[in-house]
């Protein structure tokens, strides 16, 4: 039984563990990130203008979000009508119907750009982008070239984990028979390099993934590896966890003698 390798949140790691298997895969995983709420001190003007009818569109921007903001208070009844809640992906359309809230929107490329790319006629609109500290300027500077007055609330911040689990992940990326390494967020990718340069394993661990299948989620994942000199062998034509291991699955497929 061959291995695919796998980097999650710690609150979607057995899920994705039983998605690998399903294929008929032994399923390697850890989590690299660990997720800390955060209270910005306007989270309560933007739930008030929210109540009031002056927000047209709340962009979330990750599943993480998701839970995040209900934890600090947005729901069902505090959100009016008019306004529309934009989910940046399906992972983060399903984690908002979880916590009972509807999702209006999604875009058709899972990333910032596709967020940009799909709004129109949005000149003087009220957008309220709630994210992680690490979000790109993307999504805000196409958004305020487009004419929208936006306003971003960081609701959590990331740290890196390289503690004993991880760095026993690294090794055996580096040392055992792993066929394939899923990779799913920029930061995934910075905090799996930055463990494995503390390990002293950054070398063997780029040439060991040159002899294997790499999978990215998105056109951000695969940036981020390809900065790390790593090249890229699929992206999924859907940014969703279970198409990614379908990708992967194919091409490990079509290598088989």
């Amino acid at each position: 039984m061959e291995t695919l390798a796998i980097i999650r949140p710690k609150n979607q790691l057995d899920d994705s563990k039983n998605t690998v298997e399903s294929f008929g895969y032994r399923a390697l995983g850890t989590t690299m990130i660990d997720v800390t709420p955060l209270r910005d001190p306007f989270w309560h003007y933007f739930l008030d203008e929210l109540k009031i009818g002056k927000v047209d569109y709340v962009i979330i921007t990750s599943a993480n979000g998701a839970h995040i903001c209900e934890m600090l208070g947005l729901n069902a009844s505090n959100i009016p009508p008019s306004t529309k809640i934009v989910a940046i992906g399906p992972q983060t359309r399903a984690a908002l119907l979880k916590e009972h809230l509807r999702v209006d929107l999604v875009p058709s490329e899972y990333s910032s750009r596709g967020l940009v790319k799909m709004f129109n006629n949005i000149d003087k609109k009220s957008i309220w982008i709630l994210r992680s500290a690490f979000g790109s300027s993307e999504l805000l500077e196409g958004l305020e070239n487009a004419g929208a007055a936006v306003h971003e609330i960081v609701i959590y911040t990331l740290k890196k984990l390289c503690g004993a689990p991880q760095q026993a992940f690294v090794r055996e990326v580096v040392e055992g028979t792993v066929a394939g390494v899923l990779l799913t967020s920029g930061m995934t990718v910075r905090a799996f390099f930055d463990c494995a340069s503390r390990t002293r394993t950054r070398e063997q661990l780029i040439a060991r993934l040159g002899e294997m299948v790499v999978g990215a989620i998105g056109k951000p994942t695969a940036e981020a590896l390809c900065e790390m000199n790593v090249q890229v062998d699929v992206i999924p034509n859907k940014a969703t966890f279970r198409e990614l291991v379908m990708a992967v699955h194919s091409k490990l497929s079509a290598r088989a003698p």
